[in-house]
């Protein structure tokens, strides 16, 4: 049985998630009608993005969120940057751009919130980890259709056609890298100017200050001041986790994903129908079930796992050095 203090905190804890929760659904709803609005996101696309956002608000707080706005701003941004020279550069790189819609979205962030919504900030590493694989892969997608030169297969390093999935190139690797590291530099700016999500961090002087409130579902966790160096590491390691989920992504788009063949068109697509002309394609190579979403969620997640992997062996270290 029991205890009537333990009923109470228990009631008081479920009740303080309510205006938590609906604080940050509205601020998320209204970044995804900000980006349904400006033509970035379709009708479903906002939902799912509202989803996102407000799971990722509630359990990690202004930092995550700050991230996950700024991987939107930027992808959004590029999707749209130097539009009529991509679409010069054939039939595939016509279409990568354009609004996101619900499967998307959910491919690119439904991995990051989920690591936060399932372990709350435990799941820190694996957030940023898949977020800066989503970020990574697409700047790296929409910088790297803009080579002078034509990408290589990752697998053979065979020339193809610019926006064939599984090509890369030397600026969009570079780009990959920058993606990542912003997505990493957005979240430990904020954390940086106080805006904390509750992660651990090393104690300092003044000791340990708990937050008055938590995030949703969540324990009340210590609240400390990040020291620059640590942030560091978290941009580095963030960067790396990033950047070896989009090298994933582009080795699934090489080996696994599907890509067809239009006879009506004479021309390669990654669609079973093919938009121009309507008329069903023929599968040329990869499995039909996988498709740029399939690719794009299994992509973040290998960077949500070489995050936690990254973030374990760092603290083995520092635990080592100390």
């Amino acid at each position: 049985m029991f205890a009537p203090s333990s009923i109470h905190l228990e009631h008081s804890q479920r009740s303080g998630r309510w205006p938590a929760w609906a604080g940050a659904t509205l601020a998320a709803g209204a970044v995804g009608l900000a980006g349904w609005r400006k033509h970035a996101l379709t009708l479903d696309g906002a939902a799912a993005a509202t989803g996102v956002g407000a799971v990722t608000l509630a359990c990690g707080g202004l930092p995550a969120s700050t991230a996950l706005v700024t991987f939107f701003i930027t992808s959004s941004a590029l999707s749209r940057f130097k539009m009529r020279e991509k679409a010069r550069r054939g039939v595939l790189a016509q279409a990568k751009g354009g609004r996101r819609d619900a499967w998307q979205v959910l491919a690119n962030g439904g991995v990051a919130a989920a690591c936060l919504g399932s372990w709350g900030a435990r799941g820190v590493p694996g957030f940023l980890g898949a977020l800066a694989a989503a970020g990574a892969d697409t700047w790296a997608t929409e910088l790297g259709l803009l080579a002078r030169r034509p990408p290589r297969l990752i697998t053979s390093l065979r020339p193809v056609q610019p926006g064939t999935s599984g090509g890369i190139t030397p600026e969009g690797t570079l780009a990959a890298i920058a993606g990542a590291m912003t997505v990493g530099a957005a979240w430990a700016c904020a954390t940086r100017f106080g805006l904390h999500d509750g992660r651990a961090a090393p104690d300092v002087e003044q000791g340990p200050r708990v937050r008055p409130s938590a995030p949703a579902g969540h324990s009340p966790v210590p609240c400390r001041a990040a020291p620059r160096f640590a942030l560091i590491v978290d941009i580095l390691t963030t960067t790396l986790a990033g950047t070896a989920g989009a090298l994933f992504d582009s080795f699934l788009g090489a080996t696994v994903q599907a890509q067809f063949w239009c006879p009506t068109c004479e021309e390669p697509t990654e669609a079973p129908l093919h938009s121009r002309c309507g008329q069903t394609t023929r599968l040329t190579r990869g499995w039909r079930w996988m498709d740029n979403d399939a690719v794009n969620a299994l992509a973040t997640a290998a960077g949500a796992l070489s995050g936690v992997a990254l973030a374990s062996c760092t603290r083995r270290t520092q635990g080592a050095a100390g």
